[in-house]
């Protein structure tokens, strides 16, 4: 009985297939929305905010989005002020985001 050997040369196109998959494929619009946690007082927030920006404190935030058209997004990152105004810069390894403090519905410590 002969045993037949296949060459991984063959197989390499369906091996990268299998492990890139998720990349390609669309995911529902209901995992890409983050679940709503419960909203923290203004006064919370702006303790936390001031502590964030001054110990530089990596943080999870959730952001709503200006219109009612978006989703709200967790974010973790860094934090920042704006020049003296009601506007952070929030910075993660590949994207950042500049948010007014309403924007901002909950933050914890990572």
């Amino acid at each position: 009985m002969q045993i037949e050997q296949k060459s991984i040369f063959k197989f390499t196109p369906q091996i990268i297939s299998k492990k890139l998959r998720h990349i390609f494929e669309e995911t529902p619009a209901d995992d890409q929305q983050a679940g709503l946690l419960t909203p923290q007082p203004a006064k919370q927030r702006q303790l936390f905010l001031k502590r964030a920006i001054k110990d530089k404190i990596k943080a999870t935030f959730q952001l709503m989005p200006i219109n009612n058209d978006g989703y709200p997004v967790n974010v973790t990152g860094n934090i920042a002020q704006l020049a003296n105004s009601n506007r952070y810069l929030i910075t993660n390894q590949n994207v950042s985001y500049v948010v007014n403090f309403d924007q901002i519905r909950y933050i914890a410590n990572l």
